[in-house]
């Protein structure tokens, strides 16, 4: 039976204010947070401990970031100021007026080369890495756009608004494949599952919907008690994480939502961020400080990969005896777990252990190419 457990961070110097913004880092070893007190601090994602911070402005920060490779921190401000920081020396190395509003959320592509931000400006950019200045903008939600995520295999960007919709995105051309609507309040949290089959949203009014990106269609909701500040599926891809603003939690089944876990707890979270592995959550709160939701049960919690179809030369004694080349499918992984790469012949009825790091893996294939409507 799987249960939800909080642990502080056990700090009492957090920030001094609202923590509006906490990641991860790629390798899940830290946290980086921004809040009221314009401050970027950096937590130990296993201790819950704070071991740095820099002053980045005297004014709030909005939304943070870590550059792919861990070693550049990116703040958002209230202003609609981006700004990338050194992690070690904290030196400021670049400054872009990125937005005329808020920046919401600041997110990398999964290859580390394209750069999103979603503004209460309405609009989200895309910027090249290496050439952040340029940017190209995607237009069409009517409120403030609270925030934005893409595909596991980049290809896609999904928003989501006050105006009550959902937008998924192409990049490379900056136009529009399809428009989620259902709800009748703000959205305030979605999640896209790594395998691009679904996406769920919560709202303001405490709704739920669950959609299947195949069809571009809502195919299951709940009406929770108030408004929701997160939902995450978990590294499994079989449960569903959801977080209240009255500190209320929940996991729940996929995709049938039923319930399986809950706890209720005192945090008012404002922000939170799902980690690499999938198995816990960080938020951030009203009072400043770090709170991390970790799923617990009997049975270790496979976390969830896409696996991608390739091709390579067939080996064998015969093969090289005749002299002729054949080819044989297999498909290729990476561990969230480790960052390693893997390779199976075919795809596993059940869960694998990754070779490098044991962790359980269930393998699923990547999905077509999503189509516009």
């Amino acid at each position: 039976m799987r249960t939800l457990r909080v642990r502080d961070s056990g700090n009492e110097e957090g920030h001094r204010g609202e923590v509006f913004s906490c990641v991860y880092s790629n390798d899940g070893v830290f946290v980086l947070s921004a809040g009221w007190d314009g401050c970027l601090r950096l937590w130990l994602a296993d201790s819950a401990q704070m071991v740095s911070f820099l002053q980045a402005t005297h004014k709030p920060l909005s939304s943070c970031a870590f550059t792919p490779g861990g070693r550049t921190w990116v703040s958002g401000s209230m202003e609609g100021v981006l700004s990338w920081w050194d992690a070690v020396s904290h030196q400021e190395q670049l400054r872009l007026a990125a937005h005329i509003r808020p920046i919401s959320a600041i997110q990398f592509s999964p290859d580390g080369r394209s750069l999103a931000t979603a503004s209460w400006d309405r609009k989200l950019l895309l910027r090249r890495v290496g050439h952040e200045a340029e940017s190209r903008a995607l237009v069409g939600h009517r409120d403030i756009v609270t925030g934005c995520c893409w595909s596991a295999d980049g290809k896609h960007l999904l928003s989501w608004s006050h105006d009550g919709s959902l937008r998924l995105w192409d990049p490379d051309s900056a136009s529009q494949i399809a428009r989620l609507e259902g709800h009748t309040d703000r959205i305030m949290a979605a999640y896209l599952a790594p395998d691009g089959q679904w996406v769920i949203s919560g709202s303001r009014d405490g709704a739920v919907k669950l959609w299947d990106l195949r069809r571009y269609t809502e195919v299951r909701s709940l009406q929770l008690k108030a408004e929701v500040r997160g939902c995450w599926g978990l590294g499994d891809g079989t449960s569903l994480l959801t977080v209240l603003a009255d500190g209320w939690m929940a996991l729940w089944s996929l995709p049938d939502l039923e319930l399986q876990a809950e706890l209720a707890s005192p945090i008012r979270p404002l922000c939170g961020a799902l980690s690499p592995t999938g198995a816990e959550v960080v938020l951030g709160s009203e009072t400043g400080h770090l709170h991390f939701v970790r799923v617990e049960g009997d049975e270790p919690i496979p976390l969830a990969v896409i696996a991608t179809p390739s091709f390579k030369p067939k080996s064998g004694v015969i093969t090289r005896f005749l002299g002729k080349r054949k080819i044989e499918r297999c498909y290729r992984y990476t561990c969230p777990a480790c960052g390693q790469s893997g390779e199976i012949n075919s795809l596993p009825c059940g869960s694998v252990h990754c070779k490098s790091c044991n962790r359980l893996l269930r393998i699923n294939a990547a999905v077509p190419q999503l189509q516009a409507l």
